[in-house]
């Protein structure tokens, strides 16, 4: 029972670095949100560790960030991010977590594709939310700037999680 609780632990200390890495692959864009990779991050990391372990992770991450550590995309940590124009799209990890986790035991493709596609929806919506409250923006120009120009590249981040995951897993990695 302890080397289950103690690999469990490790993966979700070694997925929240996972997290972080792929933060850090981003690129500034003049509305203030920068196109990261963050979402393949947790994606995968639900994939490969279900629900809970991802939520933790997740949680994890976002303590993290929220103390200071520079994690977040462009190397920036602290309360002041999640609080942001962006950081909606933080809290919206959890939708990601949540639902590409329930995704991974899914049975039928119809509704692991309608898991991976809803999770990416709710986690724009958390995202364009907290951006037009924080900008004084209203929905629709939010969605037009926060989400719109983001929105395919992150279904397709989803999904190629999802593929590279089944590999993983097949080949017996975690």
């Amino acid at each position: 029972m302890k080397k289950v609780k103690i690999k469990n632990i490790a993966l979700c200390a070694l997925f929240t670095a996972i997290i972080a890495a792929t933060a850090w692959v981003s690129v500034p864009t003049p509305f203030g949100i920068n196109l990261a990779f963050t979402i393949f991050g947790v994606s995968v990391t639900a994939f490969l560790l279900g629900v809970k372990g991802a939520v933790v992770a997740t949680a994890a991450y976002i303590a993290i960030g929220a103390v200071g550590l520079p994690v977040f995309s462009q190397f920036q940590g602290g309360l002041g991010i999640l609080f942001g124009a962006s950081g909606g799209f933080l809290w919206g990890f959890f939708a990601i977590a949540v639902l590409c986790g329930a995704a991974k035991c899914a049975q039928k493709k119809t509704v692991k594709y309608l898991l991976m596609i809803m999770s990416v929806i709710i986690c724009h919506i958390a995202g364009v939310v907290q951006y037009s409250i924080v900008t004084g923006n209203g929905i629709i120009a939010s969605i037009v700037t926060a989400s719109l120009p983001f929105l395919l590249k992150d279904f397709a981040t989803v999904f190629l999680a999802q593929y590279i995951s089944l590999k993983i897993l097949k080949r017996g990695l975690i």
